[in-house]
């Protein structure tokens, strides 16, 4: 199988690169810098002659803006790369009859519920960078039925910088990091939405779906079991959401559950301790 990745520079999409390539598909990476395929997501040309050139069979949409404060600060450009991006993504997956994957967010919802969210939960997103990747959302819902949409959350992994390189390196350094200590989440190791991703694409079964790991956890609570798991001191600083003043606002909850999984008979994924473990165990050495 041909697949085609946006944004496969940045860390989800060099892991969705690295995966389907040790699956045996062939992969067309791209990018805005070399040595990927040059292909701006905006440039209506550009995408346009990208996927004429290479005719791909899958699309795995991963390129976004995700600075969630930059967003806030720069409506106009998060909803160019987060919406009208992927309108022109799902328009020439339509055109040649990819299937088109496209990477969302629990930042779609407000975390009011107090609960896990799964797949059929209302959307209400708090801040641009939400309401960007939600309109990019119903943009591949309204353009092409052959699609699925992937919510997944606190992305971390070997590509590229993340939330648990920048406790470690703090900690390491003799510092004491802030780490809010009440905001819920679901942190999610790239290899695993990588690995249920090729389980999905084999179904046909279309549609939204959660990939995080399973368990509820706040980023505090998250970065103890990481440094223990290093064999660091847990030196940390607790922070509420409210004291961490940001341009965005956060939703306080916004762990994720999948009900689909289950019905299109996919096992559901691990928790984020094991996940964890692998991470500190294989990434970090």
């Amino acid at each position: 199988m041909k697949v085609l990745i946006t944004g496969a520079g940045g860390m989800l999409g060099a892991e969705m690169a690295e995966r389907f390539r040790q699956a045996g598909h062939i992969v067309i990476p791209t990018g805005r810098k070399p040595p990927l395929v040059p292909m701006d997501i905006t440039d209506a040309k550009q995408v346009r002659a990208v996927f004429d050139e290479h005719r791909p069979q899958v699309v795995i949409h991963c390129a976004a803006m995700t600075n969630v404060d930059a967003c806030e600060r720069q409506p106009q450009q998060a909803y160019r790369v987060n919406a009208f991006g992927t309108e022109l993504i799902a328009a020439h997956c339509h055109r040649i009859g990819a299937i088109c994957v496209a990477i969302s967010t629990d930042y779609v919802f407000d975390g009011s519920k107090g609960s896990p969210y799964h797949e059929y939960d209302s959307p209400n997103p708090l801040s641009v960078y939400g309401r960007s990747k939600y309109a990019g959302e119903q943009a591949v819902r309204s353009l092409y039925p052959r699609h699925y949409i992937i919510r997944t959350a606190w992305l971390y992994g070997p590509h590229g910088r993340s939330f648990p390189h920048f406790v470690l390196e703090r900690v390491r350094a003799g510092e004491s990091p802030s780490v809010i200590a009440d905001q819920i989440g679901s942190p999610t190791f790239t290899a695993d939405v990588a690995e249920r991703l090729l389980q999905l694409l084999a179904t046909d079964c279309f549609g939204t779906y959660h990939l995080t790991n399973a368990g509820p956890v706040s980023r505090y609570e998250f970065a103890q079991e990481l440094l223990r798991l290093a064999g660091l001191p847990v030196n940390l600083t607790p922070l509420t959401l409210r004291e961490w003043q940001t341009p965005a606002p956060r939703p306080r909850y916004s762990a994720l559950i999948s009900w689909r999984l289950e019905w299109v008979g996919i096992p559901p994924m691990r928790s984020w301790r094991e996940a964890l473990a692998e991470f500190v165990q294989t990434a970090l050495r």
